[in-house]
């Protein structure tokens, strides 16, 4: 069965969808490269309404919206659970390759982080495994993109090192708030200071924890 686009979006206690337009330009995009039909985004933003308009649940919610090759969407929503008080980053022992093209994209098929996605449900006080590519250099997490805080500045993985481009992490890059470079091993073990960002949980620090 063909891979799925993924966009994972939050609505807010208000019904708002923050970051929008990033998860559109992102998704149409992703359509674009990979040759899925765009629906446009008339579309999907009244898919959206229907089904925050429809929430009965108070509080956030997580929507998981899938995308087929046919520019079909399906959308699927559950009620965004707490943050663990300190939340803790390993590093995870698989690396990845940053000339894998899929990388890039958001899609369904993601086999490489499948152990990572496994091991975190029964580690809940863990949010995130971080991998290194086969260059030693630093990638992103199953489910974020990492910033570390050097010499008074958050520097986060380029897209070349073999990372998702996402949509919280394009924020804060085009308000200057962080910078694209390289990291390595070293980098992470001098830190000032480690974050994690995605769409859902915003940035936030994390403390490294040891294997």
């Amino acid at each position: 069965m063909p891979a799925d686009l993924i966009e994972t979006l939050l609505i807010d206690a208000q019904g708002d969808i923050p970051l929008l337009s990033r998860h559109l330009e992102r998704l149409q995009a992703s359509c674009t490269a990979l040759d899925y039909i765009w629906p446009g985004n008339d579309e999907i933003e009244s898919a959206l309404a229907v089904v925050a308009a429809g929430l009965t649940t108070p509080g956030a919610h997580r929507v998981r919206l899938l995308l087929d090759r046919s520019g079909h969407p399906t959308i699927e929503t559950a009620p965004l659970t707490a943050m663990p008080d300190n939340p803790q980053l390993m590093l995870s022992d698989q690396v990845l390759d940053a000339d894998e093209p899929l990388l890039r994209y958001k899609t369904t098929h993601r086999p490489w982080y499948a152990d990572a996605t496994a091991w975190l449900a029964s580690h809940p006080e863990v949010f995130d495994l971080l991998f290194l590519n086969q260059h030693g250099e630093l990638c992103e997490g199953s489910r974020s993109n990492v910033y570390l805080h050097v010499r008074g500045v958050w520097y986060t993985p380029p897209t070349s090192s073999g990372c998702l481009p996402g949509v919280q992490r394009a924020d804060l890059l085009e308000r200057g708030q962080a910078h694209a470079r390289v990291l390595t091993l070293a980098d992470l073990r001098d830190a000032q200071g480690v974050r994690l960002s995605n769409a859902l949980r915003g940035w936030f620090d994390v403390t490294l924890r040891a294997a």
